[in-house]
């Protein structure tokens, strides 16, 4: 049954809502058996749902939530994870937290520390680690050593930022760790899990929202301290971002051999020796996706009737990006709408046919839920061509013409009445289809919409103006 909510956030969520069991479970798999150090990233356009599958992955190996230890409200509707293994000890760590740290590697080093309880671990023992010592020029990791041997001292979290750039001022020109410091490392890290059997697994998510020189830090923080035998670390990233970014950070330069793209792809690669892209989801997926959502939210009179009347609506057309956040958009804007107008049975003003006897009744679509999808569609995402329809809700013939034309690229390019359409991009040409990002915002989704649409667009005007009088 509905609630009283208005609208959705966009907190992740540990529930599989784009039906991604079989990629989720690969990647456990993956991260039980492969033989580390190992590095994997999960790659996806922002608001893909990066997060989410992080959090799965999180959640199918420990049984837990990330951000507060305890199990999913949800897990008592499933048979629970079902990669749970007792040898994966995870670390989360949100990486756009501490970008601005001189050196984001110590914020990890320590959120290491606290979500390992080595205090708790260790306070109590006598023997001591032999010469674990091992990183004194990182001040703040001292601490950890002497939880880990049995010290009385805890860290500080108020104390990252002093410690880093102390830390850098006086050692970033100084050669890295020896081996020696790397075996005493490994050995207190394998010390701290209880075992050669288990492996730490540290979750690092948010890197692509990072300033340039903190993702390039992190990383080769990362590959010098956590290049561990017992350590595999999985990246949530738009590896388009990480490029971008590690061009910039390095200052690469295309040679004759390799363009500066390539150049910051094989650094990645040397980080993460996996890449796998989240699957995009299909159009019954998306159109489950948001359906579901809108079930939760207040839409007023419209309860008995938007269920089938915009099922089937996105059951005909594949208007919706491919974006899990952008969806949640889309969401809280058609309850904003259906909370605001009534839009009765849909049962009147059927697309395409007009009226029809009730055997063609079901095959048909309702004109006002049609024009309720488009228009919120364009509200979300199509600022420009959004503000002329509410100027002139006459300006729908444009858009009509737009979606039908066998070269809408040129149309706007010649004719100024088309302005509005500068910022888009076309998704076909004529019945030809586009390559287009299914993911971003900016992609016209409404060509075969309009298309059936202006047979039956009859006094729509009006409609359209009821749409735009909604003032929130």
């Amino acid at each position: 049954m509905p609630t009283n909510k208005l609208s959705h956030n966009d907190a992740p969520v540990v529930e599989d809502a784009f039906q991604q069991k079989a990629f989720i479970q690969r990647i456990c798999k993956v991260v039980k058996e492969c033989r580390p150090p190992k590095g994997i990233a999960i790659n996806g356009y922002w608001g893909t749902g990066k997060t989410s599958a992080l959090m799965q992955v999180y959640y199918q190996l420990s049984g837990k939530h990330p951000y507060n230890g305890e199990r999913p409200n949800n897990d008592e509707k499933n048979a629970g994870p079902s990669e749970l293994s007792k040898n994966i000890v995870p670390v989360w760590f949100e990486a756009w937290r501490y970008q601005h740290e001189a050196l984001p590697i110590v914020a990890l080093l320590n959120e290491i520390r606290e979500q390992l309880d080595l205090w708790e671990k260790f306070k109590g023992e006598t023997e001591k680690l032999s010469g674990v010592a091992w990183l004194g020029t990182l001040s703040v990791f001292d601490e950890v050593i002497k939880a880990a041997s049995g010290g009385l001292f805890s860290p500080k979290m108020g104390n990252l930022q002093k410690a880093g750039n102390n830390w850098e001022a006086q050692h970033y020109s100084q050669p890295l760790p020896t081996q020696k410091i790397h075996n005493l490392f490994e050995e207190a890290v394998r010390q701290s899990l209880g075992g050669k059997s288990k492996r730490l697994v540290i979750f690092v998510d948010d890197l692509d929202r990072c300033t340039p020189a903190a993702a390039l830090r992190l990383l080769e923080g990362i590959k010098v301290y956590l290049n561990l035998e017992s350590c595999v670390v999985i990246f949530g990233m738009d590896q388009r971002q990480i490029e971008r970014a590690l061009k910039k950070a390095l200052d690469l330069n295309d040679t004759a051999e390799y363009s500066d793209d390539n150049q910051a792809r094989e650094y990645l690669e040397k980080i993460c020796q996996d890449i796998y892209h989240l699957p995009l989801p299909d159009q019954a997926a998306k159109s489950s996706y948001f359906m579901k959502l809108l079930s939760t939210l207040h839409v007023g009179k419209n309860e008995k009737h938007y269920q089938r009347c915009l099922q089937q609506v996105l059951k005909h057309y594949d208007c919706l990006p491919a974006n899990p956040r952008k969806i949640k958009a889309l969401v809280n804007r058609t309850s904003t709408v259906l909370s605001a107008l009534y839009l009765g049975d849909g049962r009147d003003n059927l697309v395409k046919m007009g009226a029809a006897n009730k055997e063609e009744e079901k095959l048909l679509i309702s004109r006002k839920y049609v024009l309720l999808m488009a228009l919120t569609i364009i509200y979300c995402f199509h600022r420009q061509l959004n503000e002329q329809l509410e100027k002139d809700p006459s300006y729908i013939d444009k858009v009509i013409t737009y979606a039908k034309d066998l070269d809408p690229t040129e149309l706007v390019e010649t004719h100024s009445i088309y302005r509005p359409f500068q910022t888009i991009l076309p998704a076909m040409n004529g019945d030809t289809k586009l390559p287009a990002n299914p993911s971003d915002s900016n992609v016209f989704r409404l060509h075969d919409v309009f298309r059936d649409f202006d047979a039956s667009l009859g006094n729509c005007d009006r409609e359209i103006a009821a749409f735009y009088a909604i003032k929130s």
